[in-house]
């Protein structure tokens, strides 16, 4: 497999030619086909002292499924951050690589100034806060355009009606989860409600708020988080972000009951946004975006079970808890739905 390491031609192409050195430290794989370092960089004539360093995040225009997927994030740091209204790390470099083609990102280091939990974790109360607030600020920024290819689209366009019980039972067949008999009833629900949000107003999704994706402040306070690592950055209804936290591996964000956790969300958002749903119509486009994403993640789910990562990976341990998560919140919501319709 193709990589592209960070060398001093790199950094002098960013910083200049003062930079005389220049040690990097792999700290992240992710998926396979990107890759993150965190960057020391020695500067010429300054002995042995160093600057801050950077983190670097290489992507493998061959990896991702589409070349849109693969240009995604670089492109969103070009066009769509400077524009928004969130905290953010400082972009230095943003670049194709002739020879490789390699997407390179070079940018700030949070970690001297933020904490940056270890996955798996569990936010506390006071942390998932600052991650509300950050989704509240994200969701109403103003961007001039959400129309770009490069855009994960809706998951609402990603549903295969007719391969959703086939993805299941791939599962079912491994072992892995047990019998679904109301996942008619959530696909059912699920199309009825595609139809009524179809021309719902979107926002722009970060599609990936884990613990490792959202810096901590030292000031919880009054401080959103830092939102980083925008690789499934994309389009929808706000609830999709919302309906994420309660399906993510480990659990993490689940130390405030879900009533709460939207409650809260809502209130910060008022803070910011005179235009919120009444509290029936939140219910409503909150449990839409719980199917939808719940039903998405079959395909994920099917595909891991045909093709697992190897015992001890990352991506292991990630689907390990994915699994039953998925399951559980399938049943739950098939519950929900059920007691709509008496």
């Amino acid at each position: 497999m193709q990589t592209f390491e960070p060398n001093l031609d790199l950094f002098r192409q960013a910083f200049g030619n003062d930079i005389q050195d220049c040690h990097a430290e792999l700290i992240k794989i992710a998926l396979g086909w990107s890759r993150v370092y965190r960057v020391t960089l020695t500067p010429v004539g300054q002995g042995h002292s160093t600057r801050d360093p950077v983190i670097v995040k290489t992507i493998d225009p061959n990896g991702p499924p589409t070349p849109l997927e693969a240009e995604r994030e670089l492109r969103f740091y070009q066009t769509i951050l400077p524009g928004l209204c969130i905290p953010r790390p400082q972009v230095y470099f943003l670049a194709i690589d002739q020879s490789t083609g390699f997407h390179i990102i070079v940018m700030q280091d949070l970690s001297s100034t933020h904490r940056i939990p270890a996955h798996p974790y569990q936010w506390t109360c006071d942390e998932l806060k600052s991650v509300l607030r950050a989704y509240a600020y994200l969701h109403t920024s103003a961007v001039d355009r959400l129309d770009y290819a490069w855009l994960a689209p809706r998951h609402e366009n990603l549903l295969n009606f007719e391969k959703i019980p086939e993805q299941v039972a791939v599962v079912q067949h491994a072992g892995i989860w047990k019998e679904l008999p109301e996942l008619s009833d959530l696909i059912a629900f699920v199309r009825e409600s595609c139809q009524k949000y179809a021309s719902a107003k979107v926002t722009l999704l970060h599609g990936d708020t884990t613990p490792a994706n959202a810096p901590l402040p030292r000031d919880l306070d009054s401080q959103p988080v830092t939102l980083i690592d925008w690789q499934d950055v994309g389009v929808g209804m706000a609830e999709f972000d919302l309906a994420y936290l309660d399906l993510q591996p480990f659990e993490s964000a689940r130390l405030i009951p879900r009533s709460e956790l939207l409650d809260l969300y809502w209130h910060l958002r008022a803070e910011i946004d005179s235009d919120i749903p009444c509290a029936e119509e939140r219910r409503a486009r909150q449990l839409h975006a719980d199917v939808v994403t719940a039903l998405w993640l079959t395909t994920p789910a099917s595909h891991v079970t045909l093709h697992p990562y190897p015992e001890g990976s990352y991506p292991h341990m990630h689907w390990a808890s994915q699994y039953g998560i998925v399951y559980n919140r399938l049943k739950t919501l098939a519950q929900e739905i059920n007691k709509m319709s008496f």
